[in-house]
């Protein structure tokens, strides 16, 4: 996109450079016309009429090209608003690129993490095996590895989690690229705040926005995720930027996006004030994004 602009800046460049140079080149006719006029001051009537036409024409033509001079200062300034626009772009283009490297380091991190839970889970598992194998397994045993073995699973779905939504914020980035052209200050606004609608479990389901059920069976907690997005024209979503705070009415029970649950600390803060719950996002890498925020009965 910037080397079109600057090839259309060289071109317009031109045609006025090629504009501005037809004025020297009617000087000498000008002056050439004058001296006929004073040479011929005697001569026929038609022949006057003739050359005062004709500097009539060269009056006209004086007039256009000084119009055409103004057209060439406003051409300018244009050339500057849009080499000014350019610039923008290259600063927007980089600070996107600063971002990606950002959240590949924080990917890798996670794969690495993902890597080691999946083989402390797989030890367990064949430590379950041959515990079984040998018939030395009992209740407090099971109960440990149990425990264990569902606090690895979590961690790992958690960073499984945690992975999917870097990579729906980096979506997001690439998407915002192609909107830069948009006002900034709601492109800002937009990028750094969280769209939360707040409702009970039953009313959320029952709207379609909230799906839930125990992925990996009854052993393990509910799960919750949001079902479909939200309505950014609907009065009871609220806009939260990251950082601020959002009163809701009633306690909390959870905050979901599409990915699943928030995790408290990590990603938002809370406090009660009168009976109502103040929550407070932290996590940079939920602006812009849908949340549900299921309250208690």
């Amino acid at each position: 996109m910037e080397e079109e602009v600057n090839g259309r800046i060289q071109e317009i460049s031109m045609i006025f450079r090629r504009i501005k140079s037809l004025r020297p080149k009617l000087l000498p006719l000008t002056l050439m016309t004058v001296s006929v006029l004073v040479t011929m001051s005697c001569g026929p009537s038609e022949e006057e009429i003739m050359l005062a036409e004709l500097q009539l024409d060269l009056g006209t033509a004086t007039t256009t090209i000084d119009s055409l001079n103004y057209t060439v200062e406003s051409a300018n300034m244009l050339i500057d608003e849009m080499r000014t626009r350019v610039d923008s772009l290259q600063y927007v283009d980089k600070l996107l690129l600063e971002n990606v490297r950002a959240l590949g380091k924080e990917v890798k991190h996670w794969q690495k993490v993902a890597a080691d839970h999946k083989r402390k889970n797989v030890a367990l598992t064949k430590e379950i095996e041959r515990m079984k194998r040998e018939k030395q397994i009992d209740q407090r045993s099971i109960a440990r590895m149990r425990s264990q073995s569902d606090s690895l699973n979590t961690a790992l779905l958690d960073a499984h989690t945690s992975i999917r939504r870097q990579e729906g914020h980096v979506t997001r980035l690439k998407d915002q690229l192609v909107a830069v052209e948009l006002d900034r200050d709601q492109l800002r606004l937009a990028q750094t705040s969280v769209r939360v609608y707040a409702a009970t479990e039953e009313f959320l389901d029952d709207s379609g926005y909230l799906h839930s059920g125990r992925s990996l069976g009854r052993a393990f907690r509910k799960s919750f995720r949001l079902a479909k997005k939200l309505d950014p024209t609907d009065p009871a979503v609220q806009l939260a930027p990251i950082g601020d705070a959002v009163l809701l009415e009633g306690e909390l029970k959870a905050l979901v996006d599409r990915y699943g649950k928030l995790k408290k600390g990590d990603a938002y803060q809370t406090r009660k004030v009168d009976g109502k719950t103040e929550v407070t996002f932290v996590d940079g890498m939920l602006g812009g994004v849908d949340v549900l925020a299921i309250m208690k009965d």
